[in-house]
């Protein structure tokens, strides 16, 4: 096999973000007002290398986000106080790759350049690189994101905190990019604060200085301006979900490719899936059509601020941001982590035999589709046979998303969608002026991942493990990568920690356990996201009225919380707490 092997099959490679046995207690705090951390399988330095290492998001410069100010306080934006408000989660203390000590899931990427950013702003990076007394030879300091600001929560019984590695977050990501176009907006068109601004950033300032700082930060707000319209959703997230398809969607077909007739409105958010079990999965994400990790990975970077490159000469065509060997490392991190363990010591016993009449209801109604391991049975895997490789995953379910009931918006805003092309990408569409936005994105990632590993000089067997073998054989003998067989389904997953991962569907309409079990009819149609005590009984968040919670209406478009009617005449309030008692076993 030539070196072009993986380029050639990766065009079909996708990844949807938002791209995600055994424990035995509590270990104990990182810092004094630290939560618990539970083993999961990772070490204290494994846990903050997945935190803060880099993945290839240029969200702003490092310098400057550590200089700009809330607008309506006049406090820095980088302060924890201000950031936990976005309900994301404050470093444990200072650690290398996070001098700043900002929250859990943010990451400082250096760059030789500013990629498709034009001279203005590679002299802006150039400025702020200057002015932190880096030399040249550094590159241009970046803030980005990482996996773990949508992947890890802290959760509380009783008040006490714990953390849980690779469960949904809380953080609200809408808002918080919302407010930080707005503190860079307000930055600009008012002078004292600008004023303010540079004197934090420009320790260095020379005779020009201010006034190229001035000029760059103005082009850098322009885009950053543009870009926050881009992603404003026209239905709010609120805490622990976003629109990362469309989001992703627009930022490769309309951003990177310079197509604002592509820009559609963000509207079907979802949310965060929990992240153990993912590099064992045959597919994963709720419609589960990506099976490559690397493209998954590659994807999710695009999603949150990485770079592709979609226009200008041919030879620069799909290089990105793209950090394959970090992206790859993060993959064999997940590897080692388990899911979490419901310990009866902090959140109360397991009622035995009640769980195992949950155990026997589960068997009949809800295994046929969330394939589980349990004492006495390993997961359903894949036949070795179907894999070029030999290789075999844990199978999961798929459903239809008009048989499972659930809001269509989700599935419907990807597969009504068409992407106007450019010679960059329609190469890559059968030279189609138009193709289905599916098409369009599958094929622009997987072109990106390609070339990112091309670019890095990656040898084959190294790219068929980044993909992780996801291969199958054709009628001719030859490796083709792994195709969803529909677009059209979602995934019922194994139930692994499920307690941890709540408010539940696709879209988190409903907050518990409980309601996911009854009829629509006893579904809430209003509750509140955003807190952080586990409801032990019916399991997912306490979810109440409280200052700085979430709204979440479920009569809007995309909140629905109909389906997912299993067995279709019902349990009875027993069963449904039987069912309850089993899946705290698992």
């Amino acid at each position: 096999m030539k070196m072009t092997f993986c380029m050639r099959y990766s065009f079909a490679i996708i990844c949807i973000l938002l791209f995600p046995l055994c424990i035995t207690g509590l270990i104990e705090r990182a810092r004094a007002d630290g939560p618990d951390y539970l083993d999961q399988g990772w070490s204290a330095e494994l846990r903050q290398a997945f935190y803060y290492t880099p993945q290839g998001s240029l969200l702003i410069p490092y310098k400057w986000f550590m200089a700009l100010e809330v607008p309506q306080t006049g406090d820095l934006f980088s302060d924890t106080s201000n950031l936990e408000r976005y309900g994301l989660l404050p470093a444990d203390g200072t650690h290398s790759l996070n001098p700043g000590n900002l929250p859990v899931g943010f990451a400082i990427h250096r760059t030789a350049s500013a990629p498709q950013q034009g001279n203005i702003a590679q002299r802006a990076e150039e400025t702020a690189q200057r002015s932190s007394g880096a030399g040249a030879t550094s590159g241009m300091a970046y803030l980005g994101l990482t996996c773990a600001a949508c992947h890890t929560a802290d959760v509380t019984v009783r008040g006490r905190k714990i953390r849980i590695d690779g469960a949904p977050a809380r953080f609200d990501f809408d808002v918080f990019y919302a407010d930080l176009v707005e503190a860079v907006v307000a930055t600009v068109a008012d002078e004292q604060r600008f004023a303010r601004f540079a004197q934090r950033v420009l320790t260095e300032p020379g005779l020009t200085g201010a006034s190229e700082l001035k000029l760059a930060f103005a082009a850098f707000k322009s885009r950053m301006a543009g870009e926050g319209v881009m992603r404003r959703p026209a239905v709010a997230s609120g805490f622990g979900r976003v629109d990362a398809l469309t989001q992703i969607v627009n930022s490769i077909s309309a951003r990177d490719q310079k197509e604002p007739h592509n820009l559609r409105p963000v509207g079907a958010p979802t949310s965060y899936p929990a992240l153990w079990l993912t590099p064992r999965l045959e597919f994963v994400q709720w419609n589960p059509i990506a099976a490559s990790p690397i493209a998954r990975n590659g994807g999710q970077v695009l999603g949150v601020f990485g770079r592709t490159t979609l226009t200008g000469s041919p030879g620069s065509w799909y290089s990105s941001s793209m950090l394959l060997q970090q992206l790859h490392e993060l993959e064999t991190w997940i590897q080692q982590l388990r899911a979490p363990k419901w310990d009866t010591s902090v959140m109360g016993p397991i009622d035995k035999d009640l769980a195992k009449q949950g155990e026997t209801l589960f068997a009949e109604h809800c295994a046929g589709c969330h394939n589980m391991k349990t004492l006495t049975t390993p997961y359903r895997e894949t036949d070795p046979a179907d894999n070029f490789f030999n290789k075999t995953f844990i199978k999961i379910g798929r459903v239809n998303y008009l048989k499972v009931g659930t809001d269509p918006t989700y599935v419907t805003s990807l597969l009504q969608r068409l992407a106007i092309t450019n010679p960059a990408t329609a190469r890559l569409l059968d030279n189609k002026p138009v193709a289905p936005a599916a098409a369009y994105f599958l094929r622009t990632v997987g072109a990106s991942v390609a070339r990112a590993m091309t670019d890095a000089g990656i040898d084959e067997q190294k790219q068929l493990d980044m993909h992780g073998y996801r291969f199958r054989r054709s009628v001719d003998g030859s490796p083709i990568p792994y195709l969803p067989p529909s677009f059209t389904d979602l995934k019922a997953s194994p139930l692994e920690g499920v307690w941890a991962t709540g408010p539940y569907l696709h879209n988190g309409s409903v907050p518990t356990i409980y309601e996911l079990l009854s009829p629509e009819s006893e579904r809430r149609q209003v509750f509140w996201t955003g807190g952080q005590e586990l409801d032990l009984k019916r399991l997912g968040y306490v979810s109440d009225d409280a200052p700085g919670r979430f709204r979440f209406d479920t009569t809007l478009p995309g909140n629905r919380n109909t389906g997912h009617i299993y067995p279709a005449g019902g349990l009875s309030e027993d069963e449904r707490l039987a069912v309850i008692q089993y899946l705290k076993t698992l």
